[in-house]
């Protein structure tokens, strides 16, 4: 009899193991599933953050009738929008700065030469108000240190800045020949003001590897780099 007992005790645990290992398991294949989706969502929000491409603007206060900035990408302003997208090539390298051509700031819209990339677009007030607005360029994404190797030729109504990392060789100050970001990721913010009612503002901006520069090395192949630009109206409100 105590043999039976003992038999039953056995087989009464066997099972309620097997019913762990049953809810083990379906736990196991629950987060598996849960893991495979949120990699499959991660995935899915890369693709769509590159496809907005290397260089993205937009404005605020659209649609405000007495504050409203608008964008486009052609000064007759026929097409207006509150967000523009520049592409870049897979395969762009590095290059020279002084190789880009003169002419890079009167061509329109998305103007990407040989390994650069180039932009032009114009912010008009559309508003009742004069304002004054200001824009704030940054990066947005960068990987393997690319930045370090990266210039930004910024044209503002014909006038232009190259803008790049601080230098790394243990030399205080600017690469030569540029203008170090403003801080941390911060490329550039200004104001612009009395930005009366129809005034238009023409911006360019270029963005290239530095071959010359120290820092354009091999460990940067592959890297990615983005910059956005936001522009904002300033009203009186926030001018006090």
């Amino acid at each position: 009899m105590a043999k039976e007992k003992r038999v039953g005790v056995s087989i009464h645990r066997t099972a309620t193991e097997i019913k762990n290992y049953r809810r083990l398991k379906r736990l196991v294949a629950i987060a598996i599933g849960i893991a495979i989706l949120f990699l499959i969502i991660g995935y899915v929000v890369s693709v769509l953050y590159m496809k907005f491409g290397a260089f993205t603007v937009m404005v605020n206060k659209f649609d405000h009738n007495e504050y409203a900035l608008t964008l486009s990408e052609n000064e007759d302003f026929k097409s207006q929008t509150s967000r523009l997208n520049a592409e870049i090539s897979e395969t762009i390298t590095n290059i020279d700065g002084k190789t880009i051509p003169d002419w890079v700031d009167n061509i329109n819209g998305e103007h990407n030469g040989d390994n650069y990339v180039a932009y032009t677009f114009y912010c008009s007030n559309a508003g009742e108000k004069t304002v004054t607005y200001s824009y704030d360029m940054y990066i947005a994404n960068m990987t393997k240190e690319i930045e370090k190797a990266v210039r930004i030729r910024f044209y503002v109504n014909g006038k232009y800045t190259d803008y790049a990392y601080p230098r790394t060789d243990g030399v205080e100050g600017p690469e030569p020949g540029t203008t170090q970001f403003q801080s941390g990721n911060t490329v550039v913010r200004d104001t612009v003001t009395h930005f009366k009612p129809g005034d238009r503002t023409k911006f360019t901006v270029v963005i290239w590897l530095e071959g010359p520069d120290p820092d354009c090395v091999d460990k940067i192949i592959g890297g990615k780099f983005k910059i956005d630009m936001s522009i904002s109206v300033l009203t009186p409100e926030d001018n006090k």
